[in-house]
């Protein structure tokens, strides 16, 4: 027992001091050599300096401080790296984004941003973040857009007005639109007069364009031209934007001459994106004049290469403009047809923001296609083209934006029009008084020859000739020639002949105005039952006015008619397709 006894192992006693510590540094040391492990497994930039950064905590606190030194030189130089890389895909990214595709772009570009936010390089970081923002939006990319505007929206190396922007834009394209305006209103006048920086005036540019502050945002565009460190290499984009304002505000001589300066500055300067959008600009310029060959090889080339890179903004406008001619030269069906899958999002042509102003051109192409279609799918026709219209109006509500409400008031005056033609009045008059104080002479003039429209086919011509000349005046004094033709055509159909000292079109002596304006639709090939829809008349007065038409110039057929008119400058002899008489 006493052996046993001695044997026995003492009772434990607390360590001492010196064991708990040596101890803990163990535990230090093993915590750095696996945080150093994870760190070479890694592939993540961001990751792998945060745990190398953690191992030289872990070295310190275990007192190896050479070994901390050396894994802290890792991190500066991992930064490094990253900062090197991420200059890299930048250069990558803001050349797809010039000349490539532009979801190429935006992947770089984002990793660009993830790269400098890892070394610590917050102004770098917004550069890469604005490109990648404005390659989402050249996309049509909501989901990326509104992800990199919450981004912008927070960044603390962003100015105001370009936080405000993006934070509006952030609450926009989630519905609040309660919080939107207020952060739109703030970028758009938030800029100093003593910024010069280009991109904050660019976004304040954005912001009044939203709110319908067309003059304002045109005074901020010119001054980001006039203020560009760079003018010759940043002129394409910023006369791009010049234009666009000027498009938006319906002074298409202008929006023409900043998109020819500015696609002859993208073509110099190798720029085929930047090209295209302008291209697409002078398609909507060359529409509204009804210039049918350039527009289409404006929207030809535009289309080509947004097809081809992916740029959903200028594919649009390119398609847009060919809707607009189709309107223009009175095709109502076929600019239906083109424009629906743009509003309604069906097509590889979509843009979530740039439709809104595709819309009132919709309305309208509806609004004059549905007199050829039977009455079940003329209801229908006119359904959806009033859901679609509410979009506008509402955001037009929301904003304040009076040119938008204008806009809207004018297409709902064309469907009433439409639908119930005794109701027209009131919708017309309110249209016009809005439209008048705040709308550029093109709109008012598409307005006015729209009501002079609506009122002769009410059989009332003494109240649509005022209507009618003074959207004929209009449409002259903007350069706007085949919708002043096309006044004009109305005018005679009312009774009034043209206005003295305006061009007068030749035309055979021995036509009525009534039996010309039918003629010519025949010309262009437009069957019986489609014109009599076009000009408001029963099918068996077209049939009529035909026939006389036939033995008033001596011809038996339509190819005959075509030529006919052609050696009176009435109508080109090229038939597009013939129905019978």
């Amino acid at each position: 027992m006493r052996d046993s006894q001695a044997v026995r192992p003492p009772r434990s006693r607390p360590r001492p001091a010196a064991g708990r510590a040596g101890s803990t540094r163990r535990l230090h040391v093993r915590c750095s050599s696996v945080l150093l492990r994870a760190a070479g497994r890694t592939e993540e930039d961001g990751t792998r300096d945060r745990l190398l950064v953690a191992a030289a905590d872990h070295a310190q606190l275990a007192g190896r401080s050479r070994r901390a030194t050396v894994l802290r030189t890792l991190s500066v130089r991992q930064k490094a790296a990253s900062a090197a890389r991420g200059q890299q895909e930048l250069a990558r990214g803001l050349h797809a984004l010039r000349s490539g595709e532009v979801i190429n772009a935006r992947e770089a570009l984002r990793l660009a941003a993830v790269l400098f936010r890892h070394s610590d390089r917050a102004d770098d970081e917004l550069a890469a973040l604005l490109h990648a923002a404005e390659a989402s939006w050249t996309a049509g990319d909501r989901t990326g857009y509104a992800e990199a505007a919450e981004r912008l929206g927070g960044h603390t190396a962003a100015p105001p007005v370009v936080r405000d922007y993006y934070r509006g834009i952030a609450a926009a394209l989630h519905g609040e639109h309660a919080l939107s305006v207020p952060r739109l209103r703030a970028a758009s006048g938030g800029v100093p007069a003593a910024d010069g920086r280009t991109h904050t005036l660019v976004h304040a540019c954005r912001a009044a364009l939203m709110l319908g502050e067309v003059s304002h945002a045109r005074d901020l565009a010119t001054r980001a031209l006039a203020r560009a460190a760079a003018p010759q290499r940043a002129a394409p984009e910023l006369l791009g934007l010049l234009a666009l304002v000027e498009l938006v505000a319906d002074n298409y001589a202008r929006a023409a001459s900043h998109a020819g300066r500015g696609l002859e500055a993208a073509l110099a300067a190798g720029r085929p994106n930047a090209a295209a959008q302008l291209r697409s600009t002078l398609a909507m310029t060359a529409a509204v004049r009804g210039d049918a060959a350039a527009c289409r090889d404006h929207a030809r080339w535009a289309l080509g290469t947004a097809q081809a890179h992916g740029l959903m903004v200028p594919a649009l406008l390119a398609t847009w403009s060919l809707g607009r001619l189709d309107l223009a030269h009175q095709q109502p069906r076929e600019a239906v047809e083109r424009l629906r899958p743009v509003v309604l999002g069906e097509s590889g042509v979509h843009h979530f923001a740039w439709r809104l102003r595709v819309i009132p051109s919709f309305v309208e192409a509806v609004a004059l296609a549905v007199a050829e279609l039977p009455a079940p799918a003329r209801k229908r026709a006119c359904r959806q083209a009033r859901l679609i219209l509410r979009t506008l109006e509402d955001w037009a509500a929301v904003n304040g934006d009076q040119r938008a409400r204008a806009t809207a008031l004018h297409c709902r005056a064309v469907l009433s029009a439409t639908a119930a033609p005794a109701t027209a009045d009131p919708c017309f008059d309110r249209a016009l008084a809005l439209v008048e104080r705040v709308g550029s002479e093109f709109s008012q003039a598409r307005t006015k020859l729209a009501f002079g429209m609506a009122l002769r086919r009410l059989r009332r011509p003494a109240d649509a000739r005022g209507h009618l000349r003074g959207a004929m005046l209009l449409f002259e004094a903007c350069g706007a020639d085949v919708w002043a033709e096309r006044a004009r055509e109305e005018m005679r159909a009312a009774g009034q002949a043209e206005p003295g000292g305006g061009p007068r079109p030749r035309y055979p002596a021995c036509l009525t105005p009534q039996q010309l304006r039918v003629a010519r639709h025949v010309a262009e090939g437009r069957t019986n039952r489609e014109v009599a829809a076009l000009l408001a008349l029963s099918h068996r007065t077209v049939d009529h006015h035909l026939r006389n038409v036939f033995a008033a110039l001596g011809v038996r057929s339509r190819v005959e008619l075509v030529h006919a008119l052609a050696s009176f400058g009435g109508a080109p002899p090229s038939p597009v397709r013939y129905g019978a008489p």
